[in-house]
């Protein structure tokens, strides 16, 4: 089985895997540790499925009476024009609050695939632990639609070049290229922590990639695990991520 996977320490459980006799284990769990210092503005995204509903409560819980993400960390979630913003709180029956920091009944989800602004209001190392969205052998598929702005990241945990992964293969990796479908000129933005980094898709670059001034680069971007970006393509667009 051919992957580009990256789950942090190395760690990646699966439970029984065959690839001479065509049997794979549907079931592949892993865990990714996030560091983050506060006051840092972090785009991120939960690599894993967690619980049952990825939903915020469930991926920073309280272990021991204790948040596991510090209370009054701010979390901003993209609604494709703009954001809505949540502030954590170990004292809301949710452990979150809306944007004017009231409690509310129920905590945002952050599904796989999506990404997020976080704001820890101190140092924090999240752990994401789960089970991975994408089975062995099988491929995700979500449709984009030409000019929208997505703030996405891959359907499987995957630090690498943001080129590698095939969905006929079912190699992991983000398979962001026209070698896969992405059409020429969509533009990429990556979070330095400060500011962004654009690039733009092009199928004539040696590396599939132009940057911010639409001149070809040798070396497509990289992403680490856990890391988000924003794509905006430049006509409707299915990305397909295999595992």
């Amino acid at each position: 089985m051919k992957k580009s996977l990256l789950i942090a320490a190395a760690t990646l459980a699966v439970g029984v895997i065959s690839s001479q006799a065509g049997v794979y284990s549907q079931n592949v769990v892993g865990y990714a540790n996030v560091a983050t210092s506060g006051g840092g503005t972090y785009l991120l995204t939960v690599p894993f499925q967690i619980g049952a509903s990825n939903g915020a409560n469930e991926i920073w819980p309280l272990v021991g009476g204790n948040p596991t993400l510090p209370d009054f960390s701010e979390l901003s979630v993209w609604t494709g024009t703009g954001y809505i913003n949540y502030f954590s709180d170990s004292s809301s029956s949710s452990l979150w609050d809306d944007g004017n920091q009231n409690p509310i009944s129920g905590a945002p989800t952050l599904p796989v695939g999506k990404a997020f602004f976080l704001i820890p209001s101190a140092a924090v190392t999240s752990t994401f632990a789960g089970t991975v969205a994408v089975n062995v052998g099988a491929s995700n598929s979500v449709t984009l639609s030409g000019g929208g702005t997505f703030l996405i990241a891959p359907a499987v945990p995957y630090a690498g070049v943001i080129t590698n992964g095939s969905p006929t293969t079912f190699a992991g990796g983000a398979g962001l290229s026209s070698a896969n479908g992405l059409p020429d000129f969509s533009e990429l933005s990556v979070w330095t922590g400060t500011g962004y980094i654009n690039y733009f898709s092009d199928s004539s670059s040696p590396s599939l990639w132009d940057d911010g001034n639409q001149n070809p680069i040798n070396t497509a971007p990289s992403l680490s695990v856990g890391q988000g970006f924003f794509l905006i393509p430049s006509a409707t667009f299915t990305w397909k991520v295999g595992l």
